[in-house]
Formats: C-alpha cells, sequence, structure tokens
C-alpha cells in the first residue's frame, strides 16, 4: 500500500435530525435542503416521505419535489428512492424519516422462527445496504429520525408540568455517528444541539436551525479538492500494464518482482489490488526495474 499526502476533498453532506414528535424535524430539514440548494443547483430539493404525506404540509412555504413511500417500508425501497433522486439529476434529498426502516427490520426480525442471534445476520445485511447507499451516494442527505418519546416532570413556575424528550432513537443503535452533523431538536423550542459535528461549525450553538446554515454545510463541504474519480476501467488497464510488465521481466520466478508485489500491493496477484495509488506505484517500479535492464 502506498501513502500519500492527504488533502481535504469536495464531499456530500449527510446530516441526521432527531428528536421527539412536534420538535420541528421536518420544517428544519427543508430549511436547511434549501440553503444547500441555493448553492448546489442542479434540479433542486427531493425528498422521500414516509409520513403519509406530512411533508406537504409546507409546500407552500419550501420548493420541493417528493416521493411518497409506501409499506413495507423494506431497506430496498429506500435505496432505489435515494439512486432516482441521483439520476434526476437532484443535489439535494430530504428522508422523512429513516426510522420506519428500521421498524421494518426490526419487525420482521420479530417474525423470524429459530434463533434470533442467527435471524439478524439476515436481516443487517439488508439494513446496511441502506445506510452504505445513503452515505455513499453523490447527494446532499438530510435524514430525520424520531425520537424515543418519553415524558418526564419538569417544575415550571412551582408546579410540575410534563415534558417530551426523545430518549435516544428509533433507529439501531449507534446510528447517529455514521453522520457529518446529528442534531437533537428540542420538541418545546425546535433549538438544535449538535451531538456529532465533523464540520465544528456547530459546536457550541445552541439555535435553531436556517437557510443559512444550510448554507454554511454547503461552503464547508465544497471548502476542498475535487476528488479524483477513479473508474473500473482504469484499474483493469493498469493490473492489465502491470502483468505485462511482470511477465517481460519473468514474472514469479523474478525475486525483485515478487518483492516489489508484495511490498507495494500486499500480493502477488494484481487483480487482488483496488488501489489506484499502489498500483501505479508498482507499475512505476517495475518500468524502472524493465528500463535498467534496458527493455525500455
Amino acid at each position: 500500500m502506498a501513502f500519500v499526502k492527504a488533502k481535504k476533498e469536495k464531499v456530500w453532506t449527510k446530516v441526521l435530525l432527531g428528536g421527539s414528535s412536534g420538535s420541528g424535524k421536518t420544517y428544519s430539514a427543508l430549511r436547511l435542503a434549501t440553503g444547500i440548494a441555493k448553492k448546489a443547483g442542479g434540479s433542486g430539493i427531493a425528498a422521500i416521505d414516509t409520513e403519509a404525506g406530512r411533508i406537504r404540509y409546507y409546500a407552500n412555504k419550501f420548493d420541493f419535489s417528493d416521493q411518497q413511500l409506501a409499506e413495507p417500508f423494506t431497506p430496498e425501497k429506500y435505496i432505489t428512492a435515494i439512486q432516482e433522486a441521483v439520476d434526476a439529476g437532484f443535489k439535494v434529498l430530504i428522508i422523512d424519516s429513516i426510522s420506519h426502516e428500521w421498524n421494518y427490520c426490526v419487525d420482521i426480525h420479530d417474525k423470524m422462527p429459530g434463533n434470533s442471534w442467527t435471524n439478524w445476520s439476515k436481516v443487517t445485511p439488508r439494513h446496511d445496504a441502506f445506510m452504505e447507499k445513503m452515505l455513499q451516494a453523490p447527494i446532499h442527505i438530510i435524514a430525520t429520525v424520531r425520537g424515543k418519546d418519553e415524558y418526564v416532570l419538569e417544575e415550571k413556575n412551582g408546579k410540575q408540568t410534563p415534558k417530551k424528550v426523545g430518549l435516544g432513537y428509533k433507529q439501531r443503535d449507534g446510528i447517529e455517528y455514521n453522520y457529518t452533523a446529528t442534531f437533537n431538536i428540542a420538541q418545546d423550542t425546535h433549538i438544535a444541539e449538535a451531538t456529532k459535528d465533523n464540520t465544528h461549525i456547530f459546536e457550541g450553538r445552541y439555535e435553531v436551525l436556517t437557510e443559512k446554515d444550510g448554507e454554511a454545510l454547503y461552503d464547508w463541504a465544497n471548502d476542498g479538492e475535487s476528488p479524483i474519480i477513479v473508474t473500473p476501467e482504469q484499474i483493469t488497464q493498469v493490473r492489465g500494464e502491470i502483468i505485462e510488465l511482470a511477465k517481460s521481466l519473468g514474472g514469479s520466478q523474478n525475486e525483485t518482482v515478487c518483492n516489489l508485489c508484495n511490498n507495494i500491493i500486499g500480493s502477488l496477484n494484481p487483480n487482488a489490488c483496488s488501489d489506484i495509488n499502489a498500483l501505479n506505484q508498482l507499475k512505476t517500479a517495475l518500468t524502472s526495474e524493465m528500463s535498467g535492464r534496458g527493455g525500455i
């Protein structure tokens, strides 16, 4: 494997908004998305709605296109909808909400006969595929997640009054750590608190999320170099060139060739390596070895 100079690259932001029912997750998502879309362009804002059209309550205040997802809320349905948003040219996607996907996975698991642990090994890959699609998709995503609502007593004006709070999320444990930024939104004030923030924009802030915050997220995400996109065809081509060079040098019968392969890509088989930087480094080393022998 090869080490290369690290540089900040442009990324697609992935934001999670959690909170109790009525905390304003959907409205906050639309405000953030509007700010991002203002700078990102594309086809505007896409929204995947699992709340029976609830996001349309705000259609007179925000400009967006939605897709109404119906039961069963399978991971595969979410995956398909995300890809459709990408293919349609949208740069910003709201998923409202991802709790339905996890509820589906839990329900399927609970209905399966046999060993619970073994059954999770059948369900988890489907959930993981959804998470991977969401995190790797070339589109800014703002996902909402329902809080596990409970009531606590709070003293107000000398009286004990009930207050709804969210204790965790209705999703797989640890889900919040997968995102660029994760916010908890208070049910009574709609104020957002960042519980994870790779951007460092929201540290120490306790405010209602706005369109300006969406613009700030976009600016942070695009403050860097464009990532180098390597196609499978490019990797295949370099592998082929390495194999031809290695054959010309005697292949596995040449100790130098074997050492270079093992030291740079960790294998004698170039087809076992997908790291384009390591492959190019090996190609350069083999070319140099060939040149030293007068072969090039």
